[in-house]
Parts: C-alpha cells; structure tokens; sequence
C-alpha cells in the first residue's frame, strides 16, 4: 500500500511567512493592507449596539495597539429572519476575535475565554469534574443549567435547572421542584402582584 500524504505533502502550514508570500498559505497583506489571519485575544470596550445586532466594540491590543475597533460582528450558532440567539456581554469580558478576510476595519467576535478561574460561572461549581453539564449564567446569577450527572444540592440526580437568587424550578427525573421566596404564583398577572395569582404558596 503507498505511503498515505502527509498535512505538508498536501501544502499544509501550522504558521503563515510573515516575510514573503510564496502561495504557501493566505498572504500577510492585500493591497497594501496587512492581514491578520487567525484568534486574536480581545476585550470588550462598548457593547451597546444602536441596531441591537449584538455588535461590540473592542480592544485588541496586538492589532490596533491602545485603539478601539469598529464594529465587530457577532458569531453565532442559530440565526435567521426575526429568531435565533442574541448575546451581549459586559464591558470587559474576554472575547476572541477574527476578521473577515484577515482585514483588520472588519472585525468578528466568535466566542469567549476566561483569564482564570474568578471569571467562570459559579452555579455548576458542584458538578462532578469532568461530566457534561450545560449551564448560562448571568452576573446576577440568574442561571439555566442543563446536566446528566448530580449537581447538588438543587439537581441531586442531575436535570434541568432554571434559578433566579434563592427560587428555582428543578425538573428531575423523580419529578418537578418548584421552590421561592417570599412565595410560588400560579397564573398571576405580570406585575407579580399575589392577590391576581389563582395559586399562592408561601
């Protein structure tokens, strides 16, 4: 049997040439332009968006030094006319960011990371290490948390979670937990108040 290509036989490259372009991979500048290919670590600077498209704007200092980009596109994973997933993060959480054709005046911000352990979320912090859980968290730790494995004490068989300070709903296999202070409505009217609710528990 002949031996099978290797990555570099088919032109494959794990850096790009900053000195030349010899056609080995995409070249470091376009018409005078230099191109920045790849994940470039970013901070966020101004996230309120005029056209709630979830732009941001951002720094990322290996491109533009002290300066703040344009405005960065959103990266996500579901989208089309009038649904999908919207996503705004505070100013200064971590961002990775890439650009559209390697042109750094169009920026695109594809996802997060945390610089240390401080900057997780704190609800799945008694998840077994290692299992998959799914968890969204908000800074008030106003949380969604999806998992197989226990996640006590809320999910001691694992389930779905969906908390708000000390009140959640817990959906498990044994069943459903609901669980609020200073009480739990059933079929109240918007503005919380629990003398409109059919059901009121303390």
């Amino acid at each position: 049997m002949a031996d099978q290509p290797t990555m570099k036989d088919l032109g494959f490259t794990d850096q790009f040439n900053d000195d030349d372009d010899d056609g080995g991979g995409p070249p470091d500048s376009v018409g005078g332009v230099k191109r920045y290919w790849g994940k470039y670590r970013g901070v966020v600077r101004v996230p309120i968006d005029p056209e709630m498209r979830g732009r941001l704007m951002v720094a990322v200092e290996d491109v533009w030094g002290p300066n703040v980009s344009s405005w960065a596109l959103p990266c996500l994973p579901y989208g089309g006319m009038s649904l999908g997933m919207y996503v705004v993060p505070p100013v200064g959480a971590n961002v990775w960011v890439e650009f559209l054709h390697g042109h750094p005046d169009h920026p695109i911000w594809t996802g997060f990371w945390w610089g240390s352990t401080a900057f997780t979320p704190k609800t799945q912090s008694t998840a077994t290490p290692g299992a998959p859980i799914l968890t969204i968290e908000s800074l008030l730790k106003h949380a969604l948390v999806i998992s197989d494995t226990p996640l006590p004490p809320l999910l001691p068989q694992g389930g779905v979670l969906l908390k708000s300070g000390t009140s959640f709903i817990a959906v498990e296999p044994t069943g459903v937990r609901i669980f609020g202070l200073p009480g739990v409505q059933i079929n109240g009217t918007p503005d919380g108040n629990p003398l409109t609710a059919a059901l009121y528990v303390k």
